[in-house]
């Protein structure tokens, strides 16, 4: 009998392909960074997006949002969420007469696109618990749940706490635990 502990088993460090989805996840928190998935020949990659950083490469995406992402970042949210400005606005919590004049501006604050940053990684999560599968991502994002006080994902997510709750929420839902 040997005395060398042997994991049981070893963490997914990468890429992982699942079906017609592929995860990419930070290698250190073991956090998704991004979901690909493929659609007709066309890879949707919400946070790469908004963020303008194609590489996936975090540190340039954080210098995108401290720098402030560009007006463009809240028309692609409203595609990929299948939302009104209005129902983004409160989600953000920014005020639609603030989203008029950003668009006047064409770049947003660093913490209004910190926020743009965190519904795209939401989106990106829920699309990855679907299984690719965008619109019950986005029926689910807009789908009040009790165990968020009967509020949406996509509203329960306008504060970084809520954000948490909902990642959480999403990775019991995915792993199959349930309370």
């Amino acid at each position: 009998m040997s005395t060398r502990a042997e994991p049981i088993a070893k963490p997914k460090k990468g890429i992982a392909k699942s079906g017609g989805a592929w995860t990419d996840r930070d290698n250190q928190t073991g956090r998704v960074m991004m979901v690909k998935v493929a659609e007709k020949g066309k890879v949707t990659i919400l946070l790469r997006t908004v963020t303008g950083v194609p590489s996936g490469e975090r540190s340039k995406m954080l210098e995108n949002i401290r720098k402030g992402l560009p007006f463009k970042a809240i028309e692609a949210l409203e595609k990929a969420y299948g939302a009104p400005r209005k129902e983004l606005a409160e989600a953000l919590s920014i005020t639609i007469s603030t989203l008029t004049r950003r668009k006047k501006e064409g770049r947003l604050h660093a913490d209004e696109s910190d926020r743009v940053a965190r519904l795209a990684r939401l989106k990106d999560e829920a699309l990855e618990m679907m299984q690719g599968n965008d619109e019950a991502a986005i029926q689910w994002l807009h789908t009040p749940l009790e165990i968020l006080s009967n509020e949406t994902p996509m509203g329960h997510a306008s504060t970084e706490m809520g954000a948490r709750d909902v990642e959480d929420l999403i990775g019991r839902t995915r792993h199959g635990v349930f309370s």
